[in-house]
């Protein structure tokens, strides 16, 4: 009986905070679309100052490269940089939109940013899921945190088992 206790305690936990996914993985998702934005932002204004002086965006890294000014050296490195990681989070937010339902949490994990994952999780708060995928994370949950809790009592349970099989034995031996 009080393995059955333990094990519904775990089912609760784990529907707990399985339902929690979908809302993590909205609020990740909308701060990785506002980094994004930010990233075109900066993206857009570099782009538009190479164009006043009839540079492109590599003609432009190259003079911050051919400087012998370091800071300017080093800013044309931080551009770079930029570049990257817009090219990176654009990638990642474009295949979350197009992920089947369910599944974003799995492509979170496959690029995860951790400034933005960080960000997320500071401001997060705990929801409701109403959806039928969030739905489908507590039924998860239930099963996992069962499963997990069933496997944990019954090892922690062991040595504590009373031994039924030689007693069975040890009676049908006396009537015999």
């Amino acid at each position: 009986m009080l393995k059955r206790i333990v094990c519904l305690i775990g089912a609760t936990v784990g529907g707990m905070t399985l339902s929690q996914a979908p809302e993590y993985t909205q609020q990740y998702t909308q701060r990785l679309a506002g980094a994004v934005d930010e990233l075109t932002a900066i993206i857009d204004q570099f782009d538009a100052d190479a164009a006043q002086f009839g540079l492109t965006r590599d003609e432009g890294l190259e003079r911050y490269q051919a400087s012998a000014d370091g800071f300017l050296a080093e800013r044309g490195i931080s551009m770079e940089t930029v570049f990257a990681r817009h090219e990176r989070l654009s990638t990642q937010l474009a295949e979350l939109r197009t992920a089947p339902a369910g599944t974003q949490l799995f492509e979170i994990a496959r690029y995860f940013d951790t400034d933005v994952g960080a960000a997320a999780l500071e401001d997060f708060k705990p929801a409701v899921p109403l959806t039928v995928v969030g739905l489908g994370y507590v039924l998860v949950g239930l099963l996992v945190g069962f499963a997990v809790f069933w496997v944990l009592a019954s090892v922690l349970g062991a040595p504590f088992r009373k031994r039924r099989s030689k007693v069975r034995l040890s009676r049908i031996e006396r009537r015999m």
